[in-house]
């Protein structure tokens, strides 16, 4: 691990520290039923946090779903095509070790076979550099074309700047890294543009890229869904796909897109019809500030993407 301040620590002492909830639920459970009214009702309670908490840390981040949506496109084009792809985000490899493994979301992803595979950042937390090749290597064995953009924790907010060792080391592994570029998918013979922005926070996106109008569908990959709200007009993508938001990572309904306003400001999972356009967030397989998930688990993403031949007109 790299970078680590007395924050990072904290949060391995409540990893670590987390294992005496066990004891502390199995005391409350055997003594639940001399303690009387009041003791009786203050032990039921610990009980059930308890068995919460454990849920949370123990079991739901160790649970890989796969989901598919249907995605298709406002606007029309010279032909008509759909593409599978595979989205995931925010795996957060390093401080905590009941992160999802790479190996198994690879795995995951390889028995849909998609089209095209698509990360939306966040790849690292505080994982040292010398790591980085034998972590994310298993993505070498996706046989689709894999593109990926970095994240916020990627790019040193917070934490240390990994620009150039990720990249190099995920390039190494055959994820193309697309930070403000530019490139071009071809299923058969139909061409899908796909258009990567950098982070947000980085200030460094590069809008000249989506400006001209695109003849293709245009996909534009990053890691902030913010990055919808910074779109110049409507009609420069056609569909935006991006992380950042964990699904709220621990989501309590009407008090985590409360006091996390940022989580559900686009939405915070799913497709959404934002003013600029189609945007899909996915909710991510890692976690950062506490090793919890609760009602959020990780997933992957499976989207076909629908476009529609635009009708003929005659004289």
């Amino acid at each position: 691990m790299t970078g680590l301040g007395a924050y990072e620590y904290l949060k391995l002492a409540v990893f670590y520290g987390s294992y005496l909830s066990m004891p502390l639920g199995l005391y409350a459970l055997a003594t639940l039923r001399g303690a009387g009214p009041v003791g009786g009702l203050v032990r039921l309670c610990v009980v059930i946090g308890v068995i919460v908490f454990a849920y949370a840390r123990f079991v739901e981040p160790r649970i890989l779903l796969t989901r598919h949506h249907d995605a298709p496109l406002e606007r029309c084009f010279a032909h008509e095509g759909a593409l599978r792809i595979a989205v995931f985000s925010d795996t957060h490899i390093g401080l905590f070790k009941n992160t999802m493994p790479i190996d198994r979301i690879v795995a995951a992803v390889a028995r849909e076979k998609p089209d095209a595979v698509m990360i939306a950042g966040d790849f690292t937390y505080y994982l040292h550099p010398t790591r980085f090749s034998e972590i994310y290597q298993s993505l070498s064995a996706l046989e689709a074309p894999v593109i990926g953009v970095l994240g916020n924790h990627d790019i040193g907010f917070p934490g240390p700047d990994l620009t150039g060792p990720l990249a190099a080391s995920l390039e190494g592994a055959g994820v193309s890294v697309i930070d403000n570029e530019r490139i071009g998918l071809l299923k058969g013979e139909r061409r899908i543009e796909v258009v990567g922005l950098s982070e947000l926070m980085g200030d460094q996106q590069q809008l000249s890229l989506i400006l001209e109008p695109a003849p293709d569908p245009r996909i534009v990959l990053t890691h902030n869904p913010g990055t919808a709200d910074v779109m110049p007009y409507k009609g420069v993508f056609d569909l935006m796909i991006a992380g950042h938001t964990h699904g709220g990572q621990i989501y309590i309904p009407f008090v985590t897109c409360r006091i996390f306003e940022f989580v559900c400001r686009v939405t915070r999972y799913g497709l959404a019809r934002h003013r600029r356009g189609l945007v899909f967030v996915t909710s991510g397989t890692g976690m950062v500030d506490l090793p919890l998930r609760f009602a959020a688990p990780p997933r992957i993403d499976i989207l076909t993407v629908r476009y529609q031949r635009c009708a003929q007109t005659g004289g």
